[in-house]
């Protein structure tokens, strides 16, 4: 339960103390007086979001400190938040600066907003033109089916099972792409690996086959050279070596009458055996000289392989070589992602079994509490003025052939269970239920909001919860809003309630009678102020609402 509530420099409050009480408690005022001010303050208490435009003008910060009496929680959750309990209060404020900083402290000792929202979250509940706007999306009828039956936690459990099981299929997906790009990597490598081995490649091969082709291309030329060549030094009388010997005799027989010349005559000789040495050479070598077509053939392809295996990897036979190194070593470091597969499926499909029974255990829940919400909401619509309302809670499911089997067909999973849901709604007698965001007023969306309200307040514990209804009146008036003050009475029977309104009908039955009044201070500044009103003063203020003058 609120006890109280502290703002300071929110909009145009400049200072104000809210005492709040038991029961059902009425916030009014005149139209742009700050109602809703008072609203935002305590939604800054609650974690809500903190805007510097919240700020008073000429301020330089804002704060506001909300006290809860939360002796009669749950023990569960005293245990959980003992830390900041001191003798049965709960003390929460929250600072905003110009800067944008904002600073949270819960008993006096900083804490963060995620904590003060965790903590502040079962303790009070704003239902207001955000709720309605909730109320006219389809997607968020679900949410309100699983407050009703206290199902949240299984959702939170089930949605943070189907995020593990997502992660793990997706990991199983890219794993198996990679596995199968891996395969076909290795078989690129395993081709590349047999192409080099069958070519055999050594290094130096390629120059000797160019020196072998060149000598094949010249085949006839060195032969027809050779030949030259014998001619020129032994065909005949005129060939060199003829003419060498003719002049070695006549060295020789003047060596022998001149003995310095022996050394001549012995160089002469040596001439000749190195002449004949290079003749015979020659002539050994013109015979030797190959004329084989097939063998340059054999070459040239062998050379086209070779500039093949260059030009694929990297140009000469050692990169050829260490091209083989690497493939090998890349086959030997190939990852064992058949076993990653199989422990991703097991994984996955652990989480897909324990997902499907969890989920299915949610539809069964949520079938059995969509009839007990119709049954709850039409009796609470009857009260609240519509006496011939239909409604009933639509749930929906997506085929999917891969999906979820549900009562013997498949459907589509999702992080919030295997079905969505719609709310239907008829207003009058005999016609057909349809779409509520379709066919409900403005004020029928409001008393369907409190009469769901209504039915999860019978159906849950909310008797430590503040409900606040800011202007779930709207669009309503007359007899409606006297049964609307009727349920909200009844609802403040066990919780507490606060209702913002502009209806007399229903601010006359609170228990607490608050008012938000503008004024203009002595600097001609507006300033809203909020007080307490005593029996008297609530008088004068119900006259103002129903325009009759004061007695």
């Amino acid at each position: 339960m609120l006890k109280s509530l502290a703002i300071q420099n929110i909009a145009l409050v400049e200072s104000a103390d809210l005492v709040l009480g038991k029961g059902l408690t009425a916030l009014t005022g005149e139209t742009g007086a700050g109602k809703s001010i008072i609203v935002t303050a305590l939604s800054l208490a609650l974690g809500g979001r903190a805007e510097r435009e919240y700020i008073r003008h000429g301020a330089d910060k804002a704060a506001v400190t909300a006290t809860f009496a939360v002796g009669q929680m749950p023990t569960s959750w005293r245990k959980q938040f003992a830390d900041a309990i001191s003798d049965g209060v709960l003390t929460v404020s929250r600072e905003i600066t110009r800067e944008g900083a904002s600073r949270v402290k819960i008993n006096n000792e900083l804490a963060s907003l995620i904590r003060l929202k965790e903590i502040t979250a079962p303790l009070a509940q704003i239902l207001g033109q955000h709720a309605n706007q909730m109320l006219m999306h389809e997607e968020n009828h679900l949410l309100f089916l699983d407050r009703f039956a206290g199902l949240d936690l299984l959702r939170e459990g089930l949605a943070e099972i189907f995020a593990q099981w997502e992660t793990s299929v997706a990991e199983l997906r890219r794993t198996t792409a990679k596995r199968d790009q891996l395969m076909r990597e290795r078989e690129l490598l395993l081709y590349q690996k047999s192409e080099i081995e069958k070519g055999n490649v050594r290094v130096g091969e390629e120059e000797e086959l160019l020196r072998e082709r060149r000598i094949l291309d010249s085949s006839r030329a060195l032969m027809t050279a050779s030949s030259t060549i014998e001619q020129v030094l032994s065909a005949d009388e005129t060939a060199v070596l003829t003419q060498l010997r003719f002049a070695r005799k006549e060295l020789d027989k003047m060596a022998a009458i001149d003995t310095s010349l022996e050394q001549q005559a012995a160089e002469l000789a040596d001439i000749d055996f190195r002449l004949e040495d290079v003749r015979r050479f020659v002539e050994q070598y013109g015979a030797s000289v190959p004329d084989d077509p097939s063998r340059l053939e054999a070459i040239n392809l062998r050379l086209d392989e070779l500039y093949a295996l260059k030009k694929k990897f990297g140009g000469s036979e050692e990169s050829i070589l260490a091209a083989l190194e690497t493939i090998n070593q890349s086959l030997q470091d190939r990852p064992d992602t058949d076993s990653l597969i199989a422990d991703l499926e097991a994984q996955a499909n652990q989480l897909g079994t324990e997902y499907t029974g969890k989920a299915t255990e949610l539809s069964a829940l949520r079938k059995r509490a969509a009839d007990y919400l119709r049954k709850l909401v039409v009796k609470e619509l009857t009260d609240l003025a519509i006496d011939s309302a239909g409604f009933e809670v639509d749930l929906m499911y997506q085929e999917d052939a891969g999906g979820v089997i549900l009562d013997g067909r498949a459907v589509r999973p999702f992080a919030h269970g295997l079905e969505n849901a719609r709310f239907l709604f008829s207003a009058n007698k005999g016609e057909p239920l349809k779409s509520l965001v379709k066919t409900a007023s403005g004020g029928e969306i409001s008393r369907v909001l409190l009469a769901l309200k209504a039915a999860e307040k019978k159906n849950a514990d909310l008797q430590q919860t503040l409900l606040v209804f800011d202007e779930v009146d709207a669009g309503i008036g007359g007899r409606t809003a006297v049964e609307v003050g009727k349920k909200l009475k009844k609802l403040s029977e066990s919780c507490q309630v606060l209702v913002v309104t502009h209806l007399h009908q229903i601010a006359r039955l609170a228990d607490h009678h608050l008012v938000a009044e503008k004024s203009r201070g002595r600097s001609g500044r507006a300033t809203i102020q909020v007080r307490s009103l005593d029996a008297n003063a609530i008088k004068s203020e119900l006259a103002r609402m129903v325009a009759l003058p004061d007695d």
